[in-house]
């Protein structure tokens, strides 16, 4: 289907309503501090040209709108700025529909980036292949799985390519497997579908900022899950969602932000600058390639042994430009 003018191109991963929480008002316009590390520059942006693809949540399905999905997360974005409105007035995760809203938040944060879409993609690539190969082990076998298929209407009935000349160009390596943006669209709507249960077990820790600090800084990766053991975290083993002994960290706006973890209660937390310096460590860490933050006035720390670094800072240093 044609693109025409009236359609959205750019459409955000990380929502807008969210990223205005860390900007500050120009005009009608939203700027934050971008802190790129791909480009090893910083610099202001508006908040519609940041954390955003074109055509992220398009849909190509017949007789479906293809802009249906970027309506509803439309219509999701104007309830959330709300919520967010409130919790930060509130200082409280005390409104279950706005905590609600906010845990929501995170799950979409979580699963729909262009990097999450990268592995998924290579995940897809590498289960195909076995899949094919598989198939591919004797014609015998290939010709029945085409059958298969077609009886399935996964092939149409007009397909024809001979084992002898799928065998060629698999083994010659001019076979690629293609999953769309449906197919990605769909995997990532059933994952959250999975994980929202998890993220509601799990209890919230919030840290308000003291007043007069830098805050808390976000980034295009806000999501960020850890081990809670400091020890675990440089190892070999990845924290999962649903694992006991990890903490997920979230900033909300510069005022406040959240830490989630089993087995405990939801609580507040007055935090100092250092606190809230060791959490901004965070965002540089798990940054798929942006920082955002109002201006460069915030601290930023891994351990409370380091002194704090300032924004100004972060742009030339070397273990954020690392990961580029």
């Amino acid at each position: 289907m044609g693109k025409t003018r009236n359609r959205p191109v750019k459409q955000h991963y990380v929502p807008q309503c969210y990223l205005r929480q860390f900007a500050n008002k120009y005009r009608k316009a939203h700027h934050v501090s971008v802190f790129d590390r791909k480009e090893a520059r910083t610099y202001k942006n508006n908040t519609q040209a940041v954390a955003c693809q074109n055509y992220f949540n398009r849909i190509e399905l017949d007789g479906m709108d293809p802009d249906a999905l970027e309506t509803a997360m439309s219509q999701f974005e104007t309830n959330l700025a709300e919520a967010l409105a409130r919790i930060n007035d509130a200082r409280n995760l005390e409104n279950e529909d706005d905590r609600a809203h906010l845990l929501t938040l995170i799950g979409l944060t979580a699963l729909r980036n262009p990097d999450m879409r990268k592995n998924i993609r290579g995940i897809a690539n590498d289960v195909g292949r076995m899949n094919i190969a598989a198939r591919l082990q004797s014609e015998e076998i290939y010709n029945a799985s085409v059958q298969e298929a077609k009886a399935e209407g996964a092939l149409p009935d007009d397909y024809s390519v001979a084992y002898d000349e799928m065998k060629a160009a698999f083994e010659g390596g001019g076979f690629k497997i293609i999953i769309d943006n449906n197919a990605l669209i769909s995997i990532e709507l059933q994952l959250l579908d999975h994980i929202m249960p998890l993220l509601h077990k799990r209890g919230w820790h919030l840290l308000r900022a003291p007043e007069g600090s830098g805050g808390f800084i976000t980034s295009d990766r806000p999501f960020y899950l850890m081990w809670e053991d400091p020890a675990m975290r440089d190892g070999p083993l990845a924290p999962g969602l649903a694992m006991m002994g990890t903490d997920i960290y979230f900033p909300i706006s510069p005022k406040l932000a959240v830490v989630g973890a089993f087995n405990v209660g939801n609580t507040v937390e007055d935090a100092d600058e250092i606190t809230v310096a060791v959490a901004n460590s965070a965002m540089p860490d798990g940054a798929d390639r942006q920082v955002y933050a109002p201006d460069h006035k915030f601290l930023y720390v891994r351990t409370r042994e380091e002194k704090p670094r300032t924004g100004g800072q972060l742009i030339s240093d070397k273990r954020f430009l690392r990961k580029a």
